[in-house]
């Protein structure tokens, strides 16, 4: 190939995006000796790929082709995970269409689903991910969403999976139900109100609720047995105002003392506390919201109304009654929607019937199951540990939707029996079961709610090797995968579950290591957010600088665990490093037109950089294979500019201008250049194919440089003494070039002597390079002597060292 002056990314990302994919550089060979499978959680299908993905894509990507480049035959696959309310709220939105058009809106979600996808798919092209889309799947596929029908049957079949009614999160906006890992905490203003209820002895007493608006499901009132002032109440008898229910005051360890009045009362169902309070006095429930977020009648003359407007409502009238002693303005952490989802909605919780997989008797299993995975770092274990030790729900997968994997199950609607599938993929909302009636005589009939997408996407593992057509042979090859890359976001939902449910349905552990990616915040350090006008897009850098200067300054940030703010200053210098690497290998190229072959290293300073390079070959291959993928980075580029550029280099141009021990450099910079080359690769793809491509391939079998040998570290090269040698070399002419250069001199201005005063103990590494300072810095006559006076006296403080220049 003909050599470019300067690299254009512009021209060379697309033309070796096209020659990998022509190829076939990163096809996954199922027959491969040894193999590297990375579970992949799929993306869902957003279409607009943020920072966050092509973080993830290129850590990834690192892996894969570190792997291949170890002769590894890596599974690189690509799912999507299609499935989901964010499409559903796209479609009525855009193709203004409703749920209750069933067929046409299925239709309008898959064709927004395959828009999404193609433009995701060319994205990460663009940036030079590896995926082998031989591997491609989609979630809502056929196939796909017949496995998963049978793994939800097996696990019914073992009684895990049940239909049953109890208080469910619900989203009033969203209308659906939530899974546990869907919602969180999120701080907001509010009100708390201090409210007098009389007591059956005439007394009264106070307390303090951020939602008069649940009074009319009261069903009791707690105080904490070591509170003075209250604990004699309990025992009695208090009368609920405006709705006249009577509920018993209920002695409570667990009331917090310090939280307004120390009392409080339990309304079924306020929140999460007030359904484990009632569970465990065995209390009734009185269900007071109903789906679109509304009081039911058991409100009485409040029934209809919206909850913010029955607050209002019900505190006038208590107010009337003289029975609001004060307000406060109050802030505190309200249960809202805060997955996958913008609508960030306070949740409810009402009791209906809902489909759920039996978890808590599992708990243990997992955590044993967790402990058997290798985490990185280490400490991310803690949070999964902390998740499963909270779990005090079942996992409620069923969703009031339409565009999802239909539940694979049948029931009666007198005796509540349930009829599994048995043939796959079903839809049971449309499809009848081979008996439409009951043996106790009552109607069996589908089931209209669809799987939580993380049902879909939590069992990629079994996937991906295999498992789910059959193909037990590969499965017992590639499961467990080797790795999972994700961010620590999602530990209690991707981890948790695909942990969960691959053991359930294999009883092993999905994954032998999985590594957590921290989140890139805003360059001002906040989470992005259009709102706050700190969003930084991949195309503002892709479109300047290319692929390899996106991947290596997002490299550059770290993200071990934990996040980190974006970094313009990170993208300019991935872009001046990329320019720097290419000048090198230029300077080579075009000074070695004329190799051939390997010869004999005989120079010091050669010896040096090569004993550097393997000392290099050993850090960088030892942090990628612990995922340290920023001190990898980092260890190379600073060797590449600092050792390379910045002082070999400056002792071998002499020696190819003067054609002094020119095979030996020759060979030096060959071996140099393409160990650097390859070790870059995983970063930058792109431009180390264009330097392979340009000159390396002429003595490669390798059709890329993605398919060469990772380099190995040649032990008998590395020598410490001639590194000490290099080592003072490098100090010495650092400091006549400074000298050079703050005397307004030329850099290959001549010096005529150069007299060198070092410690008795260097003066034999410093005697082996002699020739070479000489050579670099234009000295005529070079020696080592004492230094007693001189104009020109430089020192090398580093090494304790004078220099006499006479020039």
């Amino acid at each position: 190939m003909e050599m470019q002056k300067r690299y254009d990314p512009k021209t060379a990302e697309k033309k070796w995006q096209d020659y990998w994919k022509e190829n076939g550089v990163y096809n996954f060979d199922e027959n491969a000796e040894k193999t590297f499978v990375i579970d992949t959680p799929p993306p869902f299908t957003s279409g607009v790929p943020h920072m966050g993905h092509v973080l993830w894509w290129t850590w990834n990507d690192i892996i894969a082709r570190f792997k291949r480049m170890q002769g590894f035959g890596v599974l690189l696959p690509q799912g999507w995970d299609c499935h989901g309310l964010p499409t559903e709220l796209k479609v009525e939105k855009d193709y203004k269409i409703r749920k209750n058009e069933r067929e046409k809106f299925l239709a309008a979600c898959k064709e927004w689903t395959g828009v999404c996808i193609a433009g995701m798919k060319k994205y990460m092209s663009s940036v030079g991910y590896s995926a082998d889309w031989n591997y491609e799947y989609t979630t809502d596929s056929p196939e796909y969403v017949g496995f998963i029908q049978k793994t939800l049957v097996k696990l019914f079949e073992k009684g895990l999976v049940e239909r049953a009614e109890h208080p469910v999160m619900w989203c009033t906006k969203c209308a659906t139900t939530l899974a546990k890992a869907e919602v969180g905490y999120v701080e907001k203003d509010g009100v708390l109100y201090y409210i007098k209820l009389n007591v059956e002895d005439g007394k009264k007493i106070t307390i303090a609720t951020t939602r008069p608006e649940m009074m009319a499901a009261c069903v009791a009132v707690f105080v904490n047995p070591e509170d003075k002032e209250h604990s004699d109440m309990a025992g009695k008898t208090v009368k609920i105002p405006i709705f006249g229910q009577e509920v018993k005051v209920i002695a409570n360890p667990d009331v917090d003392m310090e939280f307004g009045t120390g009392v409080v009362y339990l309304c079924t169902y306020g929140d999460e506390m007030d359904i484990k309070w009632q569970k465990r006095y065995n209390l009734p429930a009185i269900n007071l919201i109903d789906v679109y977020g509304k009081l039911n009648e058991n409100a009485k003359n409040f029934a209809g109304m919206k909850l913010a407007d029955a607050r209002i409502k019900i505190v006038e009238e208590l107010g009337m009654l003289g029975l609001v002693e004060k307000e406060e303005k109050f802030s505190h952490n309200v249960l809202c929607h805060t997955e996958r989802s913008a609508c960030v909605n306070p949740i409810e919780f009402i009791p209906m019937k809902q489909w759920t997989i039996k978890v808590k008797d599992s708990s243990n299993d997992i955590l044993k199951i967790s402990g058997g995975i290798n985490w990185f770092p280490d400490h991310m274990k803690t949070r999964l540990d902390n998740w499963v030790n909270s779990m005090d729900w079942d996992w409620v997968f069923s969703r009031q939707r339409v565009y999802g994997t239909p539940i694979p199950f049948w029931h009666c609607k007198s005796c509540g029996k349930i009829y599994p599938a048995e043939n796959f993929p079903v839809d049971t909302s449309s499809e009848r079961y081979k008996s439409e009636k009951c043996e106790c005589g009552g109607d069996v009939v589908g089931e209209t709610d669809v799987c939580d997408g993380w049902i879909d996407s939590s069992i990629t593992p079994l996937v991906i090797s295999g498992y789910w057509k059959n193909n037990m042979a590969l499965h017992q090859k590639l499961y467990p995968a080797d790795l999972r890359q994700q961010g620590h976001d999602i530990i209690r939902t991707w981890a948790y579950y695909t942990i969960l449910r691959c053991y359930l349905e294999t009883g092993k552990r999905p994954w032998k290591n999985i590594l957590v990616n921290g989140l890139i915040l805003g360059p001002d350090g906040r989470e992005m957010h259009k709102s706050l006008g700190n969003v930084v897009l991949p195309d503002e850098i892709l479109l300047k600088h290319g692929a390899d200067t996106l991947r290596a300054g997002l490299v550059m940030l770290g993200l071990y665990s934990g996040d980190a703010a974006f970094n313009w200053q990170n993208m300019e210098f991935a872009y001046k490093f990329s320019t720097k690497f290419w000048n090198i290998f230029r300077f080579f190229a075009s000074n070695a037109a004329d190799f051939e072959k390997p010869s004999e290293i005989t120079s010091v300073m050669d010896k040096w950089i090569i004993s550097r390079l393997n000392k290099k070959i050993k850090d960088i291959t030892e942090s990628l294979e612990s995922y340290q993928f920023a001190y990898a980075f980092e260890t190379l580029h600073d060797f590449i500019w600092h050792e390379i550029a910045d002082n070999y280099l400056e002792f071998v141009k002499y020696r190819f201008y003067n054609n002094i021990e020119k095979k030996s450099a020759e060979t030096t910079l060959y071996k140099l250049v393409f160990d650097c080359t390859k070790m870059l690769a995983p970063f930058m793809p792109h431009i180390t194919e264009e330097v392979y491509q340009s000159y390396f391939k002429n003595f490669s079998d390798s059709a890329s440089i993605h398919k060469t040998e990772w380099p190995e570290a040649d032990e008998s090269s590395i020598d410490d003494n001639i590194e000490k040698a290099g080592g003072a070399a490098k100090l010495v002419v650092s400091a006549i070039r400074k000298f050079k250069t703050s005397n307004s001199l030329p850099l290959n201005s001549e010096i005529k002597q150069l007299i060198i005063q070092c410690k008795d103990e260097d003066l034999g590494s410093v005697s082996k390079v002699l020739k070479d300072i000489s050579g670099a810095m234009n000295v005529r006559d070079i020696r080592l002597g004492t230094i007693l006076e001189g104009k020109n006296v430089v020192d090398v403080h580093e090494m304790g060292a004078k220099l006499l220049l006479i020039l």
